[in-house]
């Protein structure tokens, strides 16, 4: 188990243009990525383990972060066999932890569209515990997309109302724009930057040595020894303005009396700043169970920014389906590949 957020080398060699349009068809994100050492990294690994196709192989896998809201509700499970009826086969599962730091290497393409609030509610959530990375072996012979662009595309929405109800989030029956459960890599340069945020080098190894014929890694994931939990925010909201009000008067009555104006705001229809939700919770010195306070703040904070944008915000599936990436449906391809790469 690696504890994310350790220090990332600085990239020894840009990758060439016949390796990008492998990798991903968004033109952006391999300018982005082309100076991100995490990339390197991953590459590296990868080319390593996977022998001399890593192009075709990483084409044939997806990869799931199973959040620690995942593990909290009991979704794991679900979340492997929704997948799974997708024909990927699970191949390796470690637990993962995020420190404050790697949360937002790992999503730093992204959260610029995310209220402040959401984006330090979803820190707080990611810090809160163990996530498990998955990732599977597609069992197709020939692919007309790579497999993680065809896993995302199934992936569903962070906003529910924007669902169909055949999705992965839909399956996992996620609640709000924060309860989402579940982040897969969008296209197989993501699953090279994330692995690198996630593993260390040998369990990195591990992973992709685990995608080759014969190498198979049973995943060791947790199992569920209780019911699983109310996720409703409104009903968490009450939880904890029931145990403010029950709590006897004593010399840190005035913090506990800002806690519950605080609440009776929120009640009203005002929406919950995190940050002054949580230091009044602290000063309060109430046992407020953290996840009573991510449920509630996960249902009624402010979700978005008024002035940011993500600087990566689409999942690169419209540019494979218009001939923006090279999919590699064989060994041969990969074979044309590389000489093309060698002649550039």
């Amino acid at each position: 188990m690696r504890t994310t957020g350790d220090h990332v080398p600085h990239p020894t060699a840009s990758l060439t243009a016949a390796t990008w349009r492998q990798l991903t068809s968004q033109p952006v994100k391999r300018t982005m990525y082309t100076d991100e050492p995490h990339v390197a990294r991953g590459w590296r690994s990868a080319t390593q383990s996977l022998g001399p196709r890593p192009g075709w192989m990483l084409q044939r896998t997806a990869l799931a972060l199973l959040r620690p809201d995942a593990l909290y509700a009991q979704r794991v499970d679900d979340a492997i066999s929704y997948i799974a009826g997708l024909g990927m086969e699970p191949v390796f599962a470690a637990e993962v932890r995020f420190t404050a730091r790697s949360a937002a290497s790992m999503w730093k393409y992204q959260w610029g569209g995310a209220s402040a609030d959401r984006t330090a509610l979803m820190t707080t959530l990611l810090t809160s515990g163990p996530s498990v990375l998955v990732a599977f072996r597609d069992r197709a012979d020939g692919i007309r997309l790579p497999s993680s662009v065809r896993l995302s595309a199934v992936k569903g929405s962070g906003h529910p109302g924007e669902r169909t109800g055949g999705e992965l989030r839909s399956a996992l029956r996620s609640p709000n724009r924060v309860l989402t459960f579940v982040h897969v890599a969008d296209e197989p340069a993501d699953i090279l930057r994330e692995t690198a945020i996630l593993l260390g080098d040998d369990e990195r190894r591990r992973l992709f040595s685990a995608l080759g014929p014969g190498t198979r890694e049973m995943p060791r994931l947790p199992a569920d020894s209780a019911p699983p939990p109310d996720l409703d925010g409104g009903r968490a909201l009450a939880r904890i303005t029931a145990t403010v009000r029950a709590a006897p008067v004593d010399g840190d009555d005035g913090a506990r009396a800002d806690l519950l104006a605080l609440l009776e705001q929120v009640r009203a229809g005002k929406r919950l700043a995190w940050r002054p939700f949580r230091h009044a919770v602290a000063r309060s010195r109430l046992a407020v169970p953290l996840w009573d306070q991510l449920l509630a703040g996960a249902a009624h904070i402010s979700y978005d920014s008024l002035d940011g944008r993500a600087v990566i915000s689409d999942s690169g599936r419209g540019g494979w389906l218009a001939g923006n990436g090279t999919v590699l449906s064989d060994a041969a391809a990969d074979a044309g590949s590389r000489v093309e790469e060698a002649a550039g």
